[in-house]
């Protein structure tokens, strides 16, 4: 049976432990994977790259612990395996986070870790499918080649596509400005939406914004920025190559 790709976070400061969760997880044919030994790198990978699931040691490298950076990306609602080898307090603090679902102290065994990988992958799955029904169920939103159609309180408006400025991530909720300052929110992840809209006109330039090319007004390399619509918005440093690059190519 063909699994349906999910991107799976390593959040683990010990190499050896982290390769053996990566090589087990490719063993279960989940080959999507990423690693970070720091808290820092793995809060820009959750909210660069939006894994469906992250197993998580508590006690990891860098400013916040394991359980702190759970908490701190609880509103993503991204379900967390924790992995520790604490024995006691850390478990009734992970289980009151509504992100947990599943609790492991070191050392694992082989078999029980695979058979907690294994459910919680399952229970990824399930929230999925869940949130797929929900979604059409209450669509809010539909792109067609020229114009973006936001939903508000049961009408549909239309917006050209050309009028879209940026959009910015504000926790579960994306906040989309267009011109004339009007915006429109929509329950969807900043990933999502960069999916649905054209790449050749919008990209991504920090974790929490996309912009559209064509109404940058100015940019500002060397303080990370960019002005639309005399709106300043950061650049992160992953991504100032491909603005670069984006730009050169349209010139």
């Amino acid at each position: 049976m063909s699994l349906t790709p999910l991107k799976i976070l390593i959040v683990e400061d010990n190499l050896s432990f982290a390769l053996e969760l990566e090589m087990l997880l490719d063993e279960m044919g989940y080959t999507d994977t990423l690693r970070a030994d720091h808290s820092g790198t793995a809060l820009d990978y959750i909210y660069s790259q939006e894994p469906d699931l992250i197993l998580m040691d508590i006690d990891i490298n860098g400013n916040l612990s394991g359980l702190q950076l759970g908490e701190k990306i609880a509103h993503l609602d991204i379900p967390v395996l924790y992995i520790t080898a604490l024995q006691d307090a850390p478990y009734q603090e992970a289980s009151r986070q509504s992100n947990t679902i599943g609790y492991l102290v070191k050392p694992v065994q082989p078999l029980t870790l695979r058979s907690a990988i294994d459910l919680a992958i399952a229970k990824v799955r399930m929230l999925k499918d869940s949130e797929k029904s929900d979604a059409l169920e209450n669509r809010e939103h539909f792109i067609t080649q020229q114009f973006f159609f936001f939903k508000k309180r049961h009408i549909y408006y239309k917006v050209a596509i050309k009028d879209v400025l940026y959009a910015q991530s504000d926790d579960n909720y994306v906040q989309v400005q267009v011109r004339n300052a009007e915006t429109f929110t929509l329950r969807i992840t900043l990933k999502n939406l960069e999916e649905l809209l054209p790449s050749e006109a919008f990209l991504r330039t920090h974790r929490r914004y996309i912009v559209a090319v064509e109404h940058i007004e100015a940019i500002n390399f060397q303080d990370s920025t960019l002005l639309i619509d005399g709106i300043e918005l950061p650049v992160s440093q992953t991504k100032r190559q491909e603005l670069e690059a984006h730009i050169q190519k349209l010139g």
